[in-house]
């Protein structure tokens, strides 16, 4: 793997030992400060131009340096080897459209920092906005931007980052960990060695997704789930394996034959589509029935659908878009980042241990953690933190300010798309000692709650209005998972993998771990 990093010794891309200084840190406001009296007093700027990064051809840009040589498996590689070569900034474009990517933790702030009342993302895949308008399919909360999307974002803040309500899913969560444990223990060879842990893991996110978003269990660790259930679970898997497949097909080929990708993917969302629609049928049902009971709507309740269809500024319509969407990004993100934690756990035996020391001396033998008890868990926090540090599901963040910005004396339009390389700066030797390692206690804070690093050097859930809706529930997932997994099992890797890019950061290969009984 390439690693990175600006005007820095290149040692540590070959794994070799090189400053610990933490060079972001000690320039931590100057930038800023200079950011902002360029960009107030209009002097000292460079243009847009003079940004320096690849030149690439007409038309298609660098296209071809993410096509040649599986190229499009490693988009993270490419990205730090562009910021190991040109610095802490530079500039591509790619099938037409600009990007910056930043990678001084400073600018990074920076960046968010004036991001405006709307933050703007990164457009979403072409043909997926292609299927919304002819199927006549509402916009949900990822492929909304400005007004309507704070519009919805509100609404949804309200069940999915709220403390106190998103503590009430830990039940739900924790059933859906107690089937998953139970099938492992099932299912374990003699060695125990489990067929397929990245399968199992995506079952066990896509139950708890449904048992938070739809109210629902599916049954996928059941013998027989529902045939809608099952044919939903069907979809949902192979529309994550079509994404980048028709991603990287040009749109306009549709208008002479439409690939059968392109068909599949929409025959995947069709079935995604209908099964929201149907949770949204039965529980209205479910609602009249308690109406009719004279029953009332906690709204602290862990009920987010029926608070969804209980109010009267979000149609049917775009509640089935935001749980088709939620959905859609909550899933894999969550168990490709438990795979990645449970395979780092394995190959670090000391982390492990730690671990389990924390667990045990919160936990009694048999007791399901709470957020409550979580909350005496740092380390196992850290674990989650670290796994993400090393192993970002989503590779970069991006934002489109709609004003001009100056970074790195730069002065960038607005509109222009600007990307965070999360992977890249995780690997940072100037932000991270031993990059390479897993360190989980680095997140530790020490006597003053402060921690050692920047606070925008590793931001894998985003930051501000638009950081990651589903953060709060995929740490309780993650969370409650590992504190069970600790329980109850060593873990010990059978082979080492390395990262590829799918539509995420995915290992390029099969996890092997043996699960042994504590």
């Amino acid at each position: 793997m390439a690693y990175k990093f600006g005007i820095r010794s290149s040692l540590t891309l070959l794994g070799l030992q090189t400053s610990k200084q933490h060079l972001g840190i000690a320039r931590k406001g100057l930038i800023r400060m200079q950011q902002t009296r360029a960009a107030m007093e209009n002097v000292d700027t460079k243009s847009y131009d003079q940004i320096p990064g690849p030149k690439g051809l007409p038309l298609v840009g660098t296209l071809f340096d993410y096509v040649r040589n599986k190229g499009h498996t490693r988009v993270h590689e490419i990205q730090a080897e562009r910021v190991q070569e040109y610095g802490e900034i530079y500039r591509e474009k790619l099938l037409g459209l600009d990007t910056v990517t930043i990678s001084n933790a400073d600018d990074v702030q920076y960046l968010f920092r004036n991001e405006g009342k709307y933050p703007q993302r990164e457009p979403q895949f072409p043909l997926w906005m292609k299927y919304k308008e002819e199927r006549k399919q509402a916009h949900g909360v990822f492929s909304l931007q400005g007004e309507d999307w704070f519009k919805v974002r509100r609404v949804l803040n309200m069940k999915m980052l709220k403390p106190k309500v998103v503590g009430e899913y830990s039940k739900p969560l924790n059933d859906v960990i107690s089937d998953l444990l139970h099938r492992t223990k099932q299912t374990r060879d003699s060695d125990g060695g489990i067929p397929d842990i990245q399968q199992e893991l995506f079952k066990w996110s896509l139950e708890s997704v449904g048992a938070v978003l739809f109210e629902t269990r599916f049954g996928t660790f059941g013998k027989s789930p529902s045939p809608e259930a099952a044919k939903f679970i069907e979809a949902v898997g192979k529309m994550f394996n079509l994404i980048l497949k028709v991603y990287v097909i040009p749109l306009w080929i549709d208008k002479f034959y439409r690939p059968k990708s392109f068909r599949e993917f929409y025959d995947c969302m069709d079935v995604m589509y209908d099964f929201g629609n149907s949770c949204i049928e039965n529980k209205l049902s479910e609602i009249r029935r308690r109406l009719e009971n004279g029953e009332e709507q906690d709204e602290d309740a862990a009920e987010f659908l029926s608070f969804l269809i209980s109010r009267d500024d979000i149609s049917s319509t775009e509640i089935t878009a935001n749980l088709v969407e939620i959905l859609m990004a909550a899933v894999e993100t969550t168990s490709n980042t438990s795979l990645w934690t449970l395979y780092l756990l394995a190959r670090n035996p000391s982390v492990q241990k730690q671990l389990h020391e924390e667990v045990s001396a919160v936990l009694q033998p048999g007791e399901l953690a709470t957020p409550t008890t979580l909350q005496k868990m740092p380390f196992l926090r850290g674990c989650v933190k670290e796994t993400l540090r090393l192993y970002p599901v989503a590779t970069e963040n991006a934002r489109m300010l709609q004003e001009d910005i100056v970074i790195q004396g730069y002065r960038i339009p607005p509109n222009t798309m600007i990307r965070v390389p999360l992977y890249a700066m995780g690997r940072d030797p100037a932000l991270f000692d031993d990059p390479l390692e897993y360190k989980p206690d680095r997140w530790l804070r020490d006597d003053t709650s402060k921690s050692h690093y920047h606070a925008f050097a590793s931001q894998p859930f985003g930051f501000g209005t638009r950081m990651c809706l589903g953060r709060r529930v995929a740490e309780l997932e993650m969370h409650l998972l590992l504190s069970r997994v600790s329980q109850n099992f060593w873990l010990e890797s059978l082979n080492e993998v390395k990262p590829r890019i799918t539509a995420l950061l995915v290992p390029d290969g099969e996890v092997k771990l043996r699960f042994i009984d504590r």
